[in-house]
C-alpha cells in the first residue's frame, strides 16, 4: 500500500465524544486535532477499541475538536503493515510517545453478564472501564488499609494497658 493517497482528512471520521457511534469493523484509525495526525493505531473491531483506548483520558482533557478518522481493511491481516506504512509516512507525535503516569495491565476473569453490564454502565457514563476498576480498588484498598490500621493500633493499645 502507498500511504501517500492516503488523506486521513478525507476519510470518515466522529468527534472524540461520539467514539461510542464508530462502526464494528477492522481498520487503521487516525486520532486528528485540526490539521494534525496525532495517533495512528490498528484494530480488528473499531468501536471495542475505542470503548476502552489507553489514549483516551489524555485526549479527552486536550480539546473538543479531537476527530477518529478511520479506513476500513476488509483484510485483517494487513492492519499491521499498513499501520506501519502509515506510522512511517505520518509520524504522529503520540505514537512516539508514552502516556505521563501510563498505568499496567491487570487481567481478570468475571461472570459474562457482569462484565456486558459494568461494559454498557461504563459506556453510558462516558467512563473507561479501567478509570472505575481503579477507583473501585482504591476504595476498597482505603477501607482494608484503613481496618489493618485501626486493628494494629487497637492492639498497640491493648499491649501497653497489659504492661
Amino acid at each position: 500500500m502507498n500511504p501517500e493517497i492516503v488523506d486521513p482528512f478525507a476519510l470518515p471520521s466522529l468527534p472524540l465524544a461520539t467514539r461510542a457511534e464508530l462502526p464494528n469493523c477492522p481498520a487503521i484509525y487516525f486520532v486528528l486535532n485540526g490539521d494534525a495526525v496525532l495517533y495512528i493505531g490498528r484494530t480488528n473491531n473499531l468501536y471495542q477499541r475505542w470503548v476502552a483506548h489507553h489514549r483516551w483520558h489524555q485526549l479527552k482533557l486536550m480539546t473538543s475538536d479531537i476527530r477518529i478518522a478511520w479506513l476500513e481493511c476488509s483484510d485483517a491481516s494487513l492492519l499491521s503493515d499498513i499501520e506501519t506504512a502509515l506510522i512511517e509516512h505520518f509520524k504522529p507525535s503520540f505514537n512516539q510517545t508514552k502516556i505521563e503516569g501510563e498505568q499496567q495491565f491487570l487481567h481478570v476473569k468475571i461472570d459474562d453478564d457482569i462484565k456486558r453490564r459494568f461494559k454498557t454502565a461504563c459506556v453510558a457514563r462516558d467512563r473507561q472501564m479501567g478509570e472505575v476498576v481503579t477507583e473501585l480498588i482504591d476504595e476498597w484498598l482505603q477501607k482494608v488499609e484503613g481496618k489493618q490500621t485501626n486493628q494494629r493500633q487497637t492492639g498497640q493499645k491493648q499491649e501497653n494497658e497489659d504492661n
